[in-house]
This record gives structure tokens, C-alpha cells and sequence, in this order.
């Protein structure tokens, strides 16, 4: 808790009370320290400065602004560990961001000053509890933790909505402006109820009139935590209408916007939401699952749903697959990003830098694990939304003539797939009530355009000139860049340290701007630069970064509008 001017913080373990200057590293009893503290700090600070100081007037900085909970910056810990980070949005509009914890949501300028902190958690529950309040009384409450399940913004009704792991998962709408002011609270179950079990979400057209109404997506792992996950699908499209808030879009007496597991499969085969988003009339979701129920090895798959479709009729999965030339696979997707390709990227590909095309990190097979995080191997693939659509067309097509199996034995039985004679499906084909839910067997597969000796854990990727840059974030807390030439060739062209020993996590957002990165970590935000030119200190190094180029007349690396002569720069 704050005191009334907000400048300190009381935090409490379960042997102490300490009071925390929020604006310096002072930890003390009584306030009458408060000026012994601050001298301290201030000497203690000139020292440092004076330990730090470049010995060149020029200093890389990698980080422009870092964020950190004063709690988990001064090390004053709860008994379970450190303060984490779960969730990051980006205000598209003011450039304000939001953050999601562990008992906490943050907002914060783009500079990341901190302006408003709400507590969520811990609160009192119970897994064997319907919802807040609803319990039997022999039922023993306790202390449980909230860790942020979904953080997005519904700028249609410039709301920020929010789901933690309490009461089953439910979800409140806060305003944009300040946090702490909750508009509405729904008792829908929507996101997992554990630290660990996924859950993916987004905004896009869905029914009952797309794309005028939208909806949000949600692609949820079944956590087998208590009585009541069974009341909650692995994907659903909930409405956003305030009359209807996070119900199913569209509900009938036998059908709704959503997919449900048998109850068998539920509890036996797990499925791992990466990443979700929206292109071409339709919603898709990243996967890791095994290949089927009577297979033990793991497999990545995308989800498909027309974003029609009031039934969930069009519900496909199709394996997507990043694969060397030589057969090298690298199976299991751990992060996604889709966007625009830079004008280079585009003509390699055969589309247009309007088209949607979606950049994929990998790692190698894990027998033993569903997500593969252990891995410190990993690929990443470049697939054009136009060749996804094709091949879905290309999968639907071939069981509606009669070829192949429909069902999906984790959703409904298999079997052959019935022939309507449909010779030629289109595109924008949203599902008959025959050979649904389909899996298809023609997978996805792309060759890697980058193979990295680290372990992939977040990806986002931008527009340089004519050139299509991507970031990566790596499970030991650096920020890896490269340039990506065509569908088969990329180039690593640096690796800077960002939270070492911490991993990064998805999603890497820009700015309003694009010229920084807000990298996140587990305990920490930080606001990365695009270019860090000066961090290039040789020629080649320097011209391998579509950011940058080599100043003759200073001999230095920079960016074209540092350069005091341009026409001796020299570009990517």
C-alpha cells in the first residue's frame, strides 16, 4: 500500500513492515530518516557515477527507460519468490502503456514513469469455488495469488480489459485514463485459473456482423484445477456488447461460438496457446499438442475459424511445420508476430507490403516436454497469410471430395470424410454442418530463414527502408536483430543484452513512434532503442544493420541524420 502522498510504499512480509522510498533505494522505519537516507543515496549515487563515467563522450545505452515494481527492485521479497510481470499493451493511440503482474496491473507514460498501480490479488479462494462468493461453507478459503491471464485494449469502447487466474478466471473493464477506475465486472469464466496454463486472447470482427462487430478471441488450456474448467471451451469468440459483456457471441440451443474437448481429452491431451490474431475474414490460433490422441510426440498446429461463423463449422487445425532442406525439423512454435514485409521481403515472397505475412520462432522436438522451452536451439520460419490460405483451401477441398478423415478425435470421433461434391471450395469458405471439426494433413511448412544457438521466447518484427527487420527475444534475457532477405535467408547482425539471466517475453511492442522496444522480462520493463548505431564499431559491422550506416567523415557508425555530411554515408 501507498501512503497518502504516493512517494512511499509499506510492504509486508510475514516477519516485517517496511516503509520504501518509492523514488530511491532507501528502506527505513520512520519517516525522521528520510533526509539521513537521501543524503546516502545522493553519495552513494556520485560514487557511481563517478565509478561509471564513459572514458569516450559517447555511451551505448541499450535501455532508454527500465520499469521495475519498488518492491522487487529493492529486493524486499514475499516468501514465494520475486514480484513478476505476466502481460504487456501498448496504447496504439496515446502511446500509454499497461502492465500486467502477479497481484498487480501497472499503467505507465511511454517513458515508463509510473502513474497508477491497482492491487488484484492476493484475495480469498478457492478452486472448488463457482465464482467470487459462491462456495459451499465446509469450503476453507486461502490467500491465493491473481496472475494476469489476458491484458487488451477494446478501443472501441476505450476500455482496458483484464482477466486474472482468481475466481475461475473472470475479467473486469478498467478505464484508460486511470486503472484503478473498474467500469464493469463480468462473472463469465473466461481465462485459465493457474499461473501456468495458457491463455491467448485478441480483438477482431466476429459475429453477430463482422467486421462491424467485434469480439474478443480466446484460446484457453485446460487446467484440470478444481470442478469447474469444464465450463470453459478451449477457444471461444465472447462478445464485447455491454448487454451481452464475455458471453458467447452467438449461442443456439445446440451450437455456440466456441470448441469444446471431450472430457477425456481434456484431462489427457493438453494443447498450448502461443500466439492468436486476425487477417482475411478469419480468426487463427498457434498451438503445440501432440499430433493426435494416440500419439506421444508434440507437433505445432494453427487453428483456423471464419470470422462468420455463428456455429464454429469452419473449425480446422492444419500442422504448421519449420523444416531445414535436409530434414532438420524444428517442431514446436514458442512465439508469433504477424505484420507487414518490408518492400525487399515482399517481392521475394510474391505479395504486396500490404499483405499479412506471419514470422514464427521455433524449437527443435521435446519428448518430454509440450512447450519445448528447455531447448536452447531455435528457427525461424516466414509464411505469407496468402500461402495459409491456400493451403487450409487446399485441405478443405480434398475432404470434400471425399479424401481423407474428418473429426478430431481430442473434439468429436473421426471418421471418412464425406464426399458434396464440391469440386472447388472457396477462399472465404465458412463451413458446411458435414466433415467439421476438420483436421487437415497437408501441413504448413516453411524453411527457416534464421537457425540461432539460443533459446526464441519472443519476436516482433518492423519496416527499415526497403527492408524487413526482426527482433528476438531470447530466453536469457537478450535482444537478438536480423534482417530477413527473403523466405529461406535471413542475417543476424547483433545480440545485445537487455535483463541477462532473465528471459524475455512475448509480446515485444514499439512505441508510437517505432523507434524503441519495450522488451519485458519477468521482473522488469525496459525501453529499448530500434538502432544503437553507435554500438557498431567497425565498418562491416556497422553496414549489416538496415538501421544504420557508416559516417566517412566521422568515422563512426550512425544514423543518416547524425552523419554531418550524408553524402558520405554509407547505407545497409
Amino acid at each position: 500500500l501507498f501512503d497518502l502522498t504516493k512517494d512511499h510504499l509499506y510492504v509486508m512480509t510475514s516477519k516485517a513492515l517496511k516503509k520504501i522510498n518509492v523514488k530511491s533505494n532507501c528502506i527505513h522505519q520512520n519517516s525522521t530518516q528520510d533526509s539521513d537516507c537521501t543524503a546516502k543515496q545522493n553519495s552513494d549515487q556520485q560514487s557511481l557515477l563517478q565509478k561509471t563515467q564513459p572514458k569516450s563522450r559517447k555511451e551505448v545505452r541499450i535501455a532508454v527507460a527500465e520499469f521495475s515494481d519498488p518492491a522487487a527492485l529493492l529486493g524486499v521479497r514475499d516468501d514465494d519468490g520475486a514480484v513478476q510481470f505476466t502481460n504487456l499493451e501498448v496504447d496504439k493511440l496515446t502511446g500509454g502503456v499497461y502492465l500486467g503482474g502477479v497481484n498487480r496491473l501497472y499503467q505507465l507514460s511511454s517513458n515508463l514513469d509510473l502513474q497508477e498501480v491497482s492491487e488484484t490479488g492476493p484475495k480469498l479462494d478457492h478452486p472448488y469455488c463457482a465464482q467470487e462468493g459462491s462456495c459451499y461453507s465446509s469450503i476453507r478459503l486461502k490467500l491465493t495469488d491473481n496472475h494476469n491471464k489476458i491484458l487488451v485494449i477494446d478501443y472501441a469502447e476505450s476500455r482496458l480489459i483484464e482477466c486474472g487466474s482468481l475466481f475461475q478466471g473472470i475479467c473486469s473493464m478498467r478505464s484508460l485514463g486511470n486503472i484503478s477506475d473498474s467500469l464493469a465486472t463480468s462473472e463469465e469464466i473466461v481465462a485459465a485459473n493457474s499461473a501456468n496454463a495458457s491463455t491467448v486472447s485478441f480483438i477482431g470482427p466476429g459475429p453477430p456482423n463482422p467486421p462491424i462487430t467485434q469480439v474478443l478471441y480466446v484460446g484457453v488450456t485446460y487446467s484440470g484445477i478444481g470442478p469447474y474448467r469444464s465450463w470453459v471451451p478451449a477457444v471461444a469468440s465472447r462478445s464485447l456488447d455491454s448487454n451481452n459483456l464475455l458471453n458467447f457471441a452467438s449461442q443456439a440451443v445446440a451450437s455456440a461460438t466456441c470448441m469444446d474437448f471431450t472430457s477425456v481429452a481434456q484431462t489427457t491431451f493438453p494443447v498450448n496457446y502461443v500466439y492468436g490474431f486476425s487477417s482475411g475474414g478469419f480468426s487463427y490460433f498457434l498451438t503445440t499438442q501432440r499430433k493426435n490422441r494416440s500419439q506421444s510426440e508434440y507437433s505445432s498446429k494453427i487453428v483456423r475459424i471464419c470470422q462468420n461463423d455463428q456455429d464454429y463449422l469452419s473449425y480446422t487445425e492444419v500442422p504448421l511445420q519449420c523444416t531445414t532442406k535436409t530434414g532438420e525439423d524444428y517442431t514446436l512454435v514458442q512465439a508469433a508476430y504477424t505484420g507487414k514485409p518490408g518492400k525487399d521481403l515482399a517481392a521475394q515472397l510474391g505479395v504486396t507490403v500490404q499483405d499479412d505475412v506471419l514470422f514464427a520462432a521455433f524449437s527443435p522436438p521435446d519428448t518430454k516436454n509440450l512447450t519445448g522451452k528447455s531447448i536452447k536451439k531455435s528457427a525461424v520460419c516466414v509464411y505469407t497469410l496468402k500461402s495459409i490460405r491456400q493451403n487450409f483451401k487446399d485441405n478443405i477441398e480434398r475432404c470434400m471430395n471425399g479424401e481423407g478423415m474428418a473429426g478430431l478425435d481430442h473434439i468429436s470421433r473421426r471418421y471418412p470424410c464425406i464426399d458434396t461434391r464440391m469440386k472447388n471450395v472457396g477462399e472465404d469458405f465458412c463451413g458446411l454442418d458435414v466433415n467439421s471439426p476438420f483436421g487437415g494433413e497437408i501441413p504448413v511448412n516453411q524453411p527457416p530463414v534464421l537457425q540461432i544457438d539460443a533459446a526464441l521466447t519472443a519476436i516482433t518484427a518492423t519496416v527499415a527502408g526497403n527492408n524487413t527487420v526482426v527482433y528476438l527475444g531470447t530466453s536469457d534475457g537478450h535482444l537478438a536483430k536480423a534482417v530477413i532477405e527473403s523466405s529461406t535467408k535471413g542475417n543476424e547482425y547483433a545480440k545485445v543484452p537487455v535483463n541477462p539471466g532473465s528471459a524475455v517475453q512475448s509480446p515485444l511492442l514499439f512505441d508510437l513512434k517505432k523507434e524503441h522496444l519495450y522488451v519485458l522480462t519477468s521482473s522488469k520493463l525496459s525501453k529499448v532503442q530500434v538502432q544503437n548505431c553507435l554500438y557498431h564499431k567497425t565498418f562491416p559491422n556497422c553496414t549489416q544493420d538496415p538501421h544504420c550506416g557508416w559516417c566517412a567523415q566521422q568515422s563512426e557508425c550512425s544514423i543518416r541524420e547524425s552523419c554531418k555530411q550524408t553524402s558520405h554515408w554509407i547505407p545497409y
